[in-house]
């Protein structure tokens, strides 16, 4: 039981959505870098976050997705997409 008490807050920490790095394309355009963990948010709303930062819409760049295999346990861990997009 121990154990568990201390991994929830750990789990809840981890699975922070919609963590940004900003920076700037070498042709001049607002890019961004998110990681989105499906435990607390869909990729859906993870590009509706986009959305809100590229107000002018969008293009992604870079999709990459870390999946947990089944271990068999009855625990499971969620996707975690990674997203690279370019401002319009």
């Amino acid at each position: 039981m121990r154990k568990t008490v201390l991994f929830v807050p750990l789990l809840i920490l981890s699975s922070c959505a919609g963590v940004k790095t900003a920076q700037i394309e070498p042709d001049g355009h607002q890019a961004y870098k998110l990681s989105c963990n499906e435990f607390s948010v869909s990729l859906d709303e993870c590009k509706a976050q986009v959305s809100q930062y590229c107000t002018k819409g969008y293009q992604v760049v870079e999709h990459h997705e870390d999946k947990a295999p089944d271990a068999g346990d009855g625990f499971y861990w969620p996707s975690t997409h990674h997203l690279r997009v370019k401002c319009s």
